[in-house]
């Protein structure tokens, strides 16, 4: 099997996908650039944080939610939309795209929800990506899978813990949703070991330099759309915003509200996420 090229894009926000930012975008995608973004009707989206909640189920059931988004389109990428809509703090980002295959929809639901670990081999942005734990949420109801995160985001490094979840709607679209764990997520003895496998998976981890940064996120959360294409099997659309904390540098505030760097971002680890997709599809039978 020949794998797809490591991206050479480190790209600042390349993380985002990998929650997936975080891990969007990579396959097949019906030849529409709506005119609202990707749509889900029938489903509500839960998360513990009530404002990530009502800003995605706004960007995801709401015509008007990017009436004053920007818009760029894109011609033989993989990805053929990116809008950039801002908040009172920062920016709402979508990506959708197509890719230059078929992918099966379990193939690209599974990669976003249990198979970023492999994100490193194809970005160079994600510096540490480690599988912590999975279950159910006992207050959502649904199948969750925990991971830690360190970025590296060209002027500092980014940490955090991701929850994300999944749900099937039963209309053929699968809904795969996220947001940064808090302690409360968990008991005491589940937190202080997800931090244990954090510390050990830095232990040897290359920085660029000694007194580099290490920042951890405020506040993420989003969402894939993974959907029957048209010209392809799957399509997949995600919708994400992050921010960071008060206490957080003046460079990593900025650099986050920054349209330039946040497109940088989402192409990066668009790209790497079809790597990892044309991997898993050739390795399945």
């Amino acid at each position: 099997m020949r794998r797809s090229g490591r991206t050479p894009h480190r790209g600042w926000l390349g993380g985002i996908l990998i929650g997936g930012l975080l891990s969007a975008g990579l396959w097949a995608v019906s030849p529409r650039v709506s005119e609202a973004g990707p749509r889900i009707e029938a489903v509500e989206i839960k998360l513990r944080s009530t404002s990530g909640q009502l800003l995605l189920n706004r960007a995801l059931t709401d015509p008007a939610f990017w009436g004053d988004a920007s818009s760029a389109t894109y011609h033989r990428q993989l990805y053929d939309e990116i809008r950039l809509k801002p908040l009172p703090s920062g920016h709402i980002c979508m990506v959708t795209g197509e890719g230059d295959r078929d992918f099966d929809q379990d193939v690209v639901a599974d990669i976003v929800f249990v198979q970023q670990t492999g994100l490193p081999r194809y970005m160079d942005g994600a510096k540490v990506v480690k599988a912590l734990g999975t279950g159910v949420d006992p207050e959502l109801g649904v199948p969750y899978s925990d991971t830690f995160f360190l970025l590296d985001l060209t002027f500092f490094y980014a940490t955090y813990l991701q929850r994300m979840y999944r749900k099937d709607d039963g209309s053929g679209r699968t809904i795969l949703w996220f947001e940064k764990i808090e302690p409360e997520f968990v008991d005491a003895a589940t937190w202080a070991e997800y931090n244990r496998k954090a510390e050990r998976a830095l232990i040897g981890v290359d920085l660029r330099w000694a007194l580099n940064s290490v920042i951890p996120i405020g506040e993420i959360h989003g969402m894939f759309i993974v959907e029957p294409g048209g010209a392809r099997k799957s399509r997949v659309s995600m919708v994400t915003r992050m921010a960071f904390g008060d206490d957080a540098s003046w460079i990593a505030k900025v650099g986050s509200e920054m349209p330039s760097v946040l497109k940088a971002g989402l192409k990066s680890g668009f790209n790497a996420s079809v790597a990892l997709a044309v991997e898993e599809q050739e390795r399945r039978p």
